[in-house]
């Protein structure tokens, strides 16, 4: 029997989130998409709602302006297709991205989007950063960075610091940096290794993990340090803020750095946690998103939300 598997993840609120994904062992990047949302309140027990998408989305996220009511889930297709989850369904188009759009310029797939300060950004290949402008209106926000002969040149995160710096991370472990009034520019990687998440720390400087056990803290202007020991050599892949303390997960276990060295995180669950690809720290609690697990921490607490559709717990 095969069953579902999360592609990726985020939560609105401490107990409602949307993943998306697919439905077998590997996944197989074509449609449908399966669109899982979590509603922990939910009456009469259904807390889990399920539908399918004709596209392949990769990623999603939430967007609030000043004048919405409350923030939508919104999802990104590997082609650049923009879905929010608001009364009318709007989709739009960032028409340049993808492959396969009679549009696309053949840069390549997007992979992950996010509200950063008012707008919505997405990232991908080649150096692509899309910034949504007004609805509808997505421009680029990546010169100096696109490059469409690049076939290795993959922004995979986009994070602004508390001053106004932001950053993009590339798989391949390149970082950039810019201001809103000037071009991206490179920043030494101390670590060497492939880079995969950024997050903001409140006094202007960011954290960003990758490969090997690497952990950078700095800034574009201090330059960054590879906080990590020489044991610590596990393939990050997230890294958030959480009362506190730095958190960072692999494909199946979470960390907490504590200004002086990288620990196991011991969840309590059983069976023990199966994976954590994505940790997000939102109204009061820190989410992990794995292919095959949900789970919240509250601060003292883990818990894990069991989809019917995915592979029972042994």
């Amino acid at each position: 029997m095969e069953y579902f598997r999360f592609r990726s993840g985020y939560a609105k609120y401490h107990d409602l989130a949307m993943l998306v994904g697919f439905v077998g062992r590997v996944d197989p990047f074509e449609p449908p998409t399966k669109v899982v949302v979590f509603d922990e309140p939910a009456t009469a027990g259904n807390v889990w709602g399920l539908e399918n998408s004709e596209h392949v989305f990769v990623d999603v996220t939430t967007f609030k302006t000043p004048d919405m009511p409350r923030a939508v889930f919104v999802c990104l297709s590997e082609e650049g297709i923009v879905w929010f989850q608001n009364e009318e369904g709007t989709v739009e188009d960032i028409a340049e991205a993808g492959l396969w759009k009679e549009t696309s310029e053949n840069y390549g797939y997007l992979s992950r989007i996010a509200q950063i300060g008012e707008y919505l950004y997405a990232v991908g290949y080649k150096g692509q950063v899309y910034r949504r402008v007004k609805a509808g209106t997505w421009e680029h926000f990546d010169q100096e960075l696109l490059d469409p002969e690049d076939d290795k040149f993959d922004i995979v995160d986009l994070a602004i610091s508390s001053d106004g710096i932001f950053y993009a991370v590339e798989a391949n472990g390149r970082i950039f940096a810019r201001r809103e009034d000037t071009v991206w520019t490179p920043i030494i990687n101390p670590a060497k290794e492939q880079l995969r998440s950024v997050t903001a720390d409140k006094d202007g400087t960011v954290w960003i993990c990758g490969r090997n056990g690497t952990l950078l803290h700095g800034s574009a202007e201090q330059g960054f340090v590879n906080v990590s020991g020489v044991d610590d050599n596990a393939k990050f892949l997230s890294v958030a803020l959480f009362d506190g303390v730095v958190w960072v997960c692999t494909a199946a276990k979470i960390y907490t750095y504590d200004g002086e060295k990288i620990t196991l995180v011991e969840t309590g669950l059983t069976p023990p946690l199966r994976s954590a690809n994505r940790l997000q720290a939102v109204d009061g609690v820190l989410w992990s998103f794995g292919v095959d697990d949900l789970a919240r921490y509250d601060g003292k607490v883990w818990q894990r939300f069991v989809c019917p559709a995915t592979e029972p717990l042994v």
